[in-house]
């Protein structure tokens, strides 16, 4: 207080003494010791008003002393005060299907400066010469500084934002003149908000620009994209401009939910690279200020907008929340944008204990089938010619009976402890089993394929059952319980029953990674896109044979596995970042599949199984979970060691597993199954 009296002094004395000049106090002590004393019974319109009309941004208000509309661009919603231009904290459709549940940051500023009580999008075809003049909003959900970024979902970038600007003004230009034009803009309030996107869609949930720049390099790209951006729109007549810093957006739901382990913490890492861009943001902001003549570029939400969200996430019931760790549409988990609609079902994930599963019925289930790949195969390898086999020591020493059965295991898998969960059966058995009686074929059996995937060509490298061949098998099963029961009780079995399918790991880490057969020909955005398409006529094929509840487990970080560390991750043996990167675009992917596939298929409930998370955290956490090794397995010297190379004769074989996560270099011990399908199945209620 001592110092900010004497301040205020200091800038009256300034005035008095420079000539031209327009020095002023900006008193943030006092509503910021305001809101801090009165939180819980503040109306939040106008703690929004009175932290940034009164305090930060009464700068603006000492520039835009004018009877004109303040305009303010935003890039993040499509309307503005004035102008706005950037994301989705701005961006308001033309439909009014707003982003937010009532008026978004856009609408208040506009409010809150008398402009208009909503901020329309530029875009709109209804908009009057009146809604032009008193400031629109360019922004567009999904962009960012990065051109690379708007184009992942097809949003406008940057430049086309300001190629509408440039339209703008030539409309404004035909209507009332250049002077009047540019008086509009000189005393326009512009507002930029965009970065989010960059961080928390590009850098850190896909390998395009990961695999190019390390943080400190991909924000010193953002800084050089923000500097041509703004001397650009100051160019056009953009003179007193705010710009938003980033978020906190490690904190977001949806960052949570890939990269905060079971417990969906904040990624740090995240947060720390929105820190170190604000921090060149500002002074990239102090430099445009001493550059650019007229210039009033201000950073005004650097620290106390995130500071604030921080605060909010960190002190929930201070404010009067409850939930800050998961939105509220549908789980709130992944959802946004077309995953959030009216139709989105509750789904499970395995890290969110309030989740419950949208099964349909609390009948007892009747049957339990498993398809995919080795996570599920209980033996079907067994009984085929095929590259992917472990039917010998020193697999399955720690099963029934101590006897290798055709599990990638020392013991039981995720379908054994499905099938026990809902009191079936204890093990699984594999449909190729010749020894299987009716009563084994009628409470459920395994069609899944060790080293299967959803690209046609994966299972052809290993000579094991593909997508198509689990699907005649079914149909083979189908058609021999109908003889036995009736196609009615058939048909009772099937819809009673949960199907499981587990695929995309070989995808990624036999085929993609390993293999140049895919690799030159699709990037990884292709590559997925291509394993999607498969999944989708596979799902539809499975729920037209009579499957009505399936689950679909997510492809875990694929890249920490033992033989990609080794392959991967240098003399330390790190997670291999881009296949992780990889199998989270394909996650996200799967998932708004599979909210399609229940909007569209009748009696469908396909259920998103997270199975990223759940390994990730063992991996990250082992002494929570105890175990000691989890860069390598317990087999050989758990390098590289899986199928025929994993045998008796393999020299270091483990004598405790239980202090590892891994049994081979690819597939993780009975113990860490037993804890991810404890995990993953808690809350399944059917």
């Amino acid at each position: 207080m001592l110092f900010n009296s004497k301040l205020s002094t200091q800038i009256d004395f300034l005035n008095k003494r420079l000539p031209e000049a327009q020095l002023f106090y900006a008193d943030i002590y006092t509503p910021l010791l305001s809101i801090t004393q009165n939180l819980l019974n503040m109306d939040w319109k106008w703690w929004i008003k009175d932290a940034v009309e009164q305090d930060i941004l009464r700068l603006a208000l000492c520039v835009i002393k004018s009877p004109l509309a303040i305009t303010t661009t935003s890039f993040l919603y499509p309307k503005a005060i004035s102008h706005l231009m950037g994301e989705t904290l701005l961006e308001e459709s033309v439909q009014e299907d707003l982003a937010m549940e009532n008026s978004p940051r856009s609408d208040l500023i506009a409010e809150i400066y008398g402009v208009k009580k909503i901020l329309p999008a530029y875009q709109d075809p209804t908009l009057q010469l009146e809604d032009l003049l008193t400031g629109v909003n360019f922004a567009s959900a999904g962009s960012g500084y990065d051109p690379e970024t708007a184009k992942m979902l097809t949003a406008l970038a940057l430049p086309d934002q300001l190629n509408l600007f440039k339209e703008y003004k030539s409309k404004i230009t035909a209507a009332v003149g250049n002077e009047t034009t540019a008086t509009i803009l000189s005393k326009s309030f512009f507002v930029l908000s965009v970065g989010s996107i960059d961080l928390t869609f590009n850098l850190f949930a896909t390998p395009l620009r990961s695999s190019q720049y390390d943080i400190q390099a991909y924000t010193d790209l953002l800084i050089k994209l923000a500097s041509d951006f703004i001397q650009e729109i100051y160019a056009v007549g953009a003179r007193v401009i705010g710009i938003l810093g980033v978020l906190p957006s490690g904190c977001f739901p949806f960052e949570r939910t890939l990269h905060g382990g079971i417990g969906r913490a904040c990624s740090d890492t995240e947060n720390q690279a929105a820190i170190l861009f604000n921090s060149k943001l500002r002074t990239l902001i102090d430099s445009l200020n001493v550059r650019l003549p007229e210039a009033k570029v201000m950073s005004f939400t650097l620290t106390y907008i995130p500071r604030t969200l921080l605060s909010l996430i960190q002190n929930p019931a201070q404010y009067g929340f409850e939930v800050v760790d998961k939105g509220c549409c549908g789980t709130g988990s992944l959802e946004f944008g077309p995953l959030c609609n009216r139709l989105s079902p509750v789904i499970f994930f395995s890290h969110n204990v309030a989740a419950v599963t949208a099964v349909p019925t609390n009948e007892t289930t009747r049957a339990v089938f498993a398809f995919g790949d080795s996570i599920f195969d209980t033996g079907n390898s067994d009984y085929i010619i095929s590259l992917a086999k472990s039917n010998f020591p020193p697999y399955g020493r720690d099963f029934v009976g101590g006897k290798p059965t055709g599990r990638f295991c020392n013991g039981k898998l995720p379908s054994d402890f499905v099938a026990e969960k809902y009191g079936v059966k204890k093990i699984l058995p594999a449909y190729l089993d010749p020894n299987l009686q009716l009563q084994d074929l009628l409470t459920g059996v395994c069609f899944a394929s060790a080293g299967s995937g959803y690209d046609p060509l994966t299972p052809k490298l290993l000579s094991v059952l593909s997508l198509p061949d689990q699907l005649g098998m079914f149909r083979k099963y189908k058609s021999k319980i109908s003889a036995a029961v009736g196609n009615e009780r058939t048909a009772t079995i099937l819809s009673k029953s949960i199907s499981f399918v587990s695929m995309g790991s070989n995808d990624f880490a036999i085929n993609y990674f390993s293999t140049p057969l895919r690799s030159p020909h699709y990037d990884i955005p292709a590559y997925t896109d291509l394993m999607i398409q498969s999944a989708s006529t596979f799902l539809q094929e499975l729920h037209a044979l009579g499957a009505r509840v399936i689950g679909i487990l997510s492809v875990p970080p694929i890249g920490c596995l033992p033989a990609l560390r080794t392959l991967n991750g240098g003399i330390e043996k790190a997670c291999y970042e881009t296949a992780n990167q990889a199998a989270i675009l394909f996650n996200s992917k799967l998932s708004h599949l599979i909210n399609s596939l229940n909007e569209r298929l009748p009696e469908a409930h396909f259920l998103y199984i997270e199975n990223y998370s759940p390994l990730l955290s063992l991996l990250q956490n082992p002494a929570q979970y105890g175990f000691k090794v989890v860069d390598k397995g317990c087999c050989g010297t758990g390098n590289l060691e899986f199928g025929p190379l994993c045998n008796k004769a393999s020299p270091g074989t483990c004598t405790d597993v239980s202090k590892y996560l891994f049994w081979d270099s690819f597939h993780p011990t009975e113990k860490a199954y037993r804890i991810l399908s404890s995990i993953s199945l808690k809350d399944i209620k059917i």
